[in-house]
């Protein structure tokens, strides 16, 4: 076979090798990214939820609903870690719950969050015992007082 012939089907077939390789690359690293923004998307309309029940004045029946949906579908985006911590959340906060304390609330909302934040690639500096994060209503809890100077 005459060497520019060789030369030729070489540089074809490694252009065709290259552009495949670059579509399929290219195609996953956008298929992950639309995965991600899907993810995250579900993760607000959680927190949303999750902050409607927390502020004073809302329609608590409508918070709950819209909590409820959003925990009913979680499970088809979140990690097995986060729908883990959820379920232990929400098994905590439950109105069932005899052995509520805030204190435990707290912390597994900040297990929830450390579990979210790791799903979606977030946690590479996240400390567990250095994370602080609670729910802020709109109003001041009811046993609030401000503290005079």
């Amino acid at each position: 076979m005459d060497t520019n012939i060789l030369v030729a089907i070489i540089s074809a077939s490694s252009s065709i090798a290259v552009a495949s390789l670059t579509y399929y690359l290219t195609k996953r690293m956008q298929t992950k990214r639309e995965w991600q923004l899907e993810k995250i998307n579900h993760y607000k309309v959680l927190m949303s939820a999750l902050s409607d029940l927390a502020v004073d004045g809302k329609d608590k029946n409508e918070a709950n609903e819209r909590f409820s949906l959003a925990v009913n579908t979680i499970c088809l985006v979140a990690s097995q870690q986060v729908i883990t911590a959820l379920m232990e959340f929400h098994n905590e906060i439950k109105f069932s719950n005899l052995n509520f304390t805030q204190e435990k609330a707290d912390f597994l909302l900040i297990k929830l969050l450390l579990a979210i934040r790791k799903d979606i690639g977030l946690s590479k500096a996240d400390n567990e015992k250095t994370f602080n994060f609670h729910l802020i209503g709109a109003a001041p809890p009811k046993n609030y007082t401000k503290q005079s100077k």
